[in-house]
């Protein structure tokens, strides 16, 4: 193939690529988000309840209902990132503070350590955000 040529193929992949690049959305430090009540102890653990890991020090729920919570750690987890799936040690319907969960990778099932819960902070999260659908 012709340097012309592939020079033609990658302009048109880029092309092709650039409206799913613009639709990533931008990165939203959790932190600043507007808290929409008092931190709570608990929240309800069921089936349609979704978590995303929020850096090192925070996580955010968000229950079937559409609200998000953000719980900020007992400790920082150097061990969270996106690409590892967390098992919570929870034996109630809630995840409440103090409950520990274990980070595990999910290919290799290695697990890489024990971290716990804080409060939960219901907060408000504006759609087009890391966060907000």
């Amino acid at each position: 193939m012709s340097s012309e040529l592939r020079s033609m193929a990658l302009a048109a992949l880029l092309v092709m690529a650039a409206p799913a690049l613009a639709e990533k959305a931008p990165p939203t430090d959790p932190m600043t988000l507007t808290a929409k009540g008092a931190p709570r102890t608990c929240i309800p653990n069921r089936a349609n309840v979704s978590t995303k890991a929020a850096g090192q020090s925070v996580l955010m729920f968000r229950t079937g209902g559409g609200n998000w919570f953000r719980n900020e750690l007992r400790a920082r987890c150097p061990v969270l990132r996106d690409d590892r799936i967390l098992i919570f040690r929870t034996m109630t319907t809630q995840y409440c503070e103090l409950d520990p969960f274990d980070v595990v990778d999910p290919i290799s099932g290695i697990n890489f350590g024990i971290c716990t819960l804080g409060k939960f902070t219901p907060v408000k999260v504006p759609k087009g955000t890391r966060f907000g659908n």
